[in-house]
């Protein structure tokens, strides 16, 4: 009899465990905090943020040569982390060709991935640093298109069409094939060549991929 009463006692015991052990929510361990830090200029900025070991810059505002010294700072202090994976997003307006060939550089050497951030509208220029990533993504709802090379100390025109001289398509197409595979390449300097002031040669963003200017879409 007391056996009996012992064996109950030590089942009853176990049942009751194993449905309080039911009720507790598993422990599950906390995502870590981004860490951000923001480096403005005259005309945009560029921020940083990490997230466990993915680390990402956001460019912003317009490529000029202070977007130039922004994004060397923000990349410096972001080489001080251990980053598993280095992204920088892209959300441009204006500038002009040096600094984003610049730029582009920059990012190509440091071994960026470069995406275009969801919503924004990407023209020739931030196409040209687009090309710097060896993984371009192309967030939803984007848009893409070509626009005419706008003036600059090294890019100039004198009328609507758009009119690059010998040196200058030298200067494009000895960038844009060290970014690109030979056939992307000449596709974008086709496309930069067919355009003037009037209008935008929208690029959907599946013809990008087929191009090869992105990776994925």
């Amino acid at each position: 009899m007391r056996t009996r009463f012992l064996w109950q006692l030590l089942a009853s015991t176990a049942t009751a465990l194993l449905v309080a052990a039911c009720g507790v929510a598993p422990t599950v361990a906390p995502q870590a905090e981004a860490k951000a830090e923001r480096f403005a200029y005259k005309g945009g900025e560029v921020a940083s943020a990490q997230r466990g070991a993915d680390c990402e810059l956001t460019l912003r505002g317009a490529l000029t040569p202070d977007a130039v010294s922004s994004l060397r700072l923000a990349s410096d202090a972001l080489a001080k982390r251990s980053c598993r994976g280095k992204t920088v997003v892209l959300d441009l307006s204006d500038g002009s060709v040096g600094a984003a060939i610049t730029v582009g550089s920059m990012l190509r050497n440091r071994g960026y991935d470069t995406r275009i951030a969801s919503g924004s509208t990407c023209h020739t220029l931030c196409l040209l640093v687009f090309a710097a990533g060896t993984r371009r993504e192309i967030a939803p709802n984007a848009r893409l298109g070509f626009t005419q090379i706008p003036p600059d100390e090294d890019f100039g025109r004198t009328n609507c069409d758009t009119e690059l001289d010998n040196r200058q398509m030298l200067n494009l197409a000895r960038y844009l094939r060290a970014m690109l595979p030979a056939l992307t390449a000449d596709y974008m300097l086709q496309q930069i060549r067919a355009t003037d002031c009037r209008t935008v040669r929208a690029l959907p963003a599946s013809d990008a991929v087929t191009a090869g200017i992105a990776t994925r879409s």
